[in-house]
């Protein structure tokens, strides 16, 4: 009877194992899918930014010419 109880621990630790490596398999899929979604959102934010940039710069251009006018 104590190999039956042996071969029964084996196989457990064989089964926790391999939920192990799928856990650990899911949750690099995860961490990879969140790194995907991080850099998709910080390339919307650098487009903004520059978006922002532009108009702003456009804005001070016209301010600064209708200044020069007015003077």
């Amino acid at each position: 009877m104590a190999n039956v109880g042996a071969l029964g621990s084996v196989l457990g630790a064989g089964a926790t194992a391999g939920q192990n490596v799928a856990a650990k398999g899911a949750g690099a899929a995860a961490f990879q899918a969140q790194i995907a979604e991080l850099a998709a959102v910080s390339a919307e934010a650098t487009a903004r930014s520059m978006l922002l940039r532009t108009v702003t710069t456009e804005l001070q251009t016209t301010k600064k010419a209708a200044d020069e006018r007015v003077q």
